[in-house]
C-alpha cells in the first residue's frame, strides 16, 4: 500500500492517556512478562473497573472462610513452582497434607530462578519485578519477611539503539528520523504510536466492558474482538505504516514475533505496570522461604511420566521415576502446576478438549544472559543507574540493575557487579539458545560493545551466563500468553479439572506471566478443591 492511499492518522484526535514507559519483567515471567518499555493504560482501564485486587485480596478471605472436609484430604503437587508451593502452604495450614512431587534434584521455585555468581552477586533469569498492585506476591513476601527495594522501570538516560545509532531515551522524539515515516507521522515517538494504538480501542471501551479485560468468560463482543486480533493488526488498522511499527516494536522490546500474540495480552500485560519492586537478595528466596515452611517438603528429583483418575472412588494419581524406580503416589486430589509445553508428553487420562488445550496454548520463548562485569561503567560513564536500554540488535534489551539508584553510591558502582547484558524473546531467544554456549556469549559481547563501547576495554566483562527457558527440560517456554482466538476458544479448557485432576500456574490465570498469577491461581485452585470434598 502507498503511502496516499493509507489511512491518515491523527494523533490529535486520540484521547489523552498516560506517557510513562514502564519496563518488562520475567515474570515475569514473568515475566515472567514483558521487559522492556511498556506504555501504562491503568488510566484508561481503570483498576477499579478490573477489581483484580479485589479478587486477589478476597481469594486469602474466602480461602480462610471455607469450611473444612470431615477428613483431612491427601493432595498430591506436581511441580514445586510457586503455584504448588503455595497449595501446599495454604492446605496444609488447612489441616491437610500434601505430597510434592518435583523433577528437579536443587531447585525449587519453578520459574523463579536467580543465577548467582559469588561474594554475594546474583542476577534473575526467570521472575524479577513485584508490581505493588500485586497483593497476593506482597502477602507471601510479607508471610516470608523479605524485604523489597524499588526496581527502576523506565530510564531517561538509557539508551536506544536503533538503526545503527545510539540515542538516550530522553531524546525519543529524533527516532523519527532514522524510519521512513509517513508526512502524518513525522515527529512521533515509539510511545505516541503505542499510545495511540492501545489508546483509541480502549477509549471506546465502556466501565462495563473494561471490566471484562480480565474475566475467565468474556460476553462483550467489544471485547471479544480484542480477542481475535494480534497486536500487529491492531497497530495496521490504526494506519500506521510498517516504519512506524518497526520503530514502536523494537523500542519496546517486541521483536522476534511478540507482535503476533494477541491485542487481549497486550492489554492485560500493560495493566500491571506502575511503581515496581524487587526481592532484596534474589528472587528464589521466596519460593526457598515458603517451602522452608512446609511440614513435608518437596520430593525432589521425581519426574512425573503420568497422570491417572479413578472418578468412581474420587481419587486421582501420578505416576513418576525416582532414580531408578517407578512410582505411584495416590491423592484425593492431584494439584497439576506443569506447564502445558512438558505436560503435553506424558500419558494422561484426559479429555480431548483438554488435549487440545494443553497442545495448543501459547508460550513466549525467551532467553536471558547475565555477565558479570568488574565495574558499573553504565554508572561510571553513562549516568545510567536502574531501568533499560531497547535495540533492534541480536540482543534486544539490556536492563541494568536498581540496587544502587537511589544512593548513587561510587563506592558501589566501582565494584564489580551483574548486568542483564542481553534479554530476548520469540525468534531471537531461540536464535541465541541453539547457539554453543562461548558463541552465544560471543554475539552478546559484541553486540553490547556497540551500546557500551567500554566493554571491549580493560577487560569490564568478567564472565558470562546465560539461559534459555526453551532448552530448560522441565519448562519448554518461558511464560504462557495468548494468540488471537484462545482466550475465547481455548481458556475454559485450560482451567477445567478433569475428575480429580486439578490445574494451576500462570498458565491457568487471566494475567499471565506473574508471580502474582501462579500464587491467584493456587488459591483458587485450593479453594475449589475444598469446596468439592466438602460434604456438609
Amino acid at each position: 500500500m502507498n503511502q496516499d492511499s493509507r489511512t491518515s492518522f491523527n494523533f490529535n484526535a486520540i484521547p489523552p492517556i498516560s506517557r510513562r514507559w514502564l519496563l518488562r519483567s520475567a515474570a515475569a515471567l514473568g515475566s515472567a512478562a514483558f521487559t522492556s518499555r511498556f506504555i501504562h493504560t491503568k488510566e484508561l482501564l481503570q483498576a477499579k473497573a478490573f477489581g483484580t485486587g479485589i479478587k486477589s485480596t478476597n481469594l486469602l478471605n474466602e480461602l480462610d472462610a471455607m469450611p473444612n472436609p470431615s477428613q483431612p484430604l491427601k493432595v498430591v503437587i506436581l511441580g514445586a513452582g510457586m503455584a504448588g508451593l503455595c497449595a501446599a502452604y495454604e492446605l496444609e495450614k488447612h489441616g491437610h497434607s500434601c505430597v510434592i512431587l518435583e523433577a528437579e534434584r536443587s531447585h525449587v521455585g519453578g520459574r523463579v530462578r536467580t543465577l548467582r555468581f559469588g561474594d554475594s552477586l546474583y542476577g534473575e533469569v526467570g521472575a524479577s519485578q513485584i508490581a505493588k498492585s500485586h497483593d497476593l506476591t506482597h502477602h507471601y513476601v510479607n508471610e516470608c519477611e523479605l524485604q523489597l527495594r524499588s526496581s527502576v522501570t523506565g530510564n531517561p538516560d538509557a539508551y536506544y539503539y536503533l538503526r545503527g545509532q545510539r540515542i538516550r531515551a530522553k531524546n525519543s522524539e529524533y527516532l523519527s528520523s532514522l524510519y521512513n515515516l509517513t508526512d502524518s507521522e513525522q515527529g512521533l515517538t515509539p510511545n505516541d504510536v503505542l499510545g495511540s494504538v492501545i489508546g483509541s480501542r480502549l477509549s471506546q471501551l465502556s466501565e462495563q466492558e473494561k471490566a471484562e479485560i480480565f474475566a475467565q468468560q468474556i460476553q462483550s463482543p467489544a471485547v471479544r474482538e480484542l480477542d481475535k486480533q494480534s497486536m500487529l493488526q491492531w497497530c495496521k488498522a490504526s494506519g500506521f505504516s510498517d516504519s512506524a511499527i518497526e520503530m514502536m516494536a523494537a523500542a519496546n522490546g517486541f521483536l522476534g514475533g511478540l507482535m503476533h500474540f494477541s491485542a487481549l495480552s497486550f492489554v492485560r500485560v500493560g495493566e500491571n505496570y506502575g511503581e515496581m519492586e524487587e526481592i532484596v537478595g534474589g528472587s528464589d528466596r521466596l519460593p526457598a522461604a515458603l517451602a522452608d515452611k512446609l511440614t513435608l517438603k518437596p520430593r525432589m528429583g521425581c519426574e512425573v511420566i503420568g497422570l491417572e483418575r479413578d472418578d468412581a472412588i474420587s481419587q486421582a494419581a501420578a505416576v513418576y521415576v525416582e532414580g531408578d524406580s517407578i512410582k505411584r503416589e495416590v491423592g484425593d486430589f492431584v494439584l497439576c502446576t506443569i506447564p502445558f509445553p512438558v505436560l503435553s508428553g506424558l500419558d494422561n487420562p484426559f479429555s480431548a478438549a483438554k488435549r487440545q488445550a494443553i497442545r495448543e496454548l501459547s508460550y513466549v520463548s525467551a532467553t536471558k544472559v547475565l555477565a558479570l562485569a568488574n565495574r558499573r561503567f553504565w554508572e561510571l560513564e553513562d549516568g545510567i543507574y536502574g531501568g533499560s536500554t531497547s535495540s533492534d540488535l541480536p540482543i534486544s534489551t539490556v536492563r541494568y540493575p536498581s540496587d544502587n539508584a537511589q544512593a548513587k553510591d561510587s563506592t558501589v558502582s566501582a565494584k564489580p557487579s551483574i548486568l542483564l547484558a542481553s534479554y530476548t524473546t520469540g525468534s531471537l531467544a531461540r536464535q541465541l539458545a541453539h547457539l554453543p554456549e562461548l558463541e552465544r556469549h560471543r554475539i552478546v559481547q559484541q553486540n553490547l560493545a556497540k551500546i557500551h563501547p567500554q566493554v571491549d576495554r580493560d577487560g569490564a566483562i568478567q564472565s558470562m551466563k546465560s539461559w534459555s527457558w526453551d532448552n530448560h527440560r522441565w519448562s519448554l517456554g518461558a511464560w504462557s500468553l495468548i494468540k488471537p482466538y484462545q482466550q475465547l476458544s481455548l481458556y475454559e479448557h485450560v482451567i477445567a479439572p478433569e475428575g480429580r485432576i486439578y490445574f494451576a500456574g500462570e498458565h491457568t490465570s487471566t494475567n499471565q506471566g506473574w508471580m502474582q498469577s501462579a500464587l491467584e491461581s493456587s488459591l483458587s485452585a485450593v479453594k475449589a478443591m475444598l469446596k468439592e470434598a466438602y460434604q456438609p
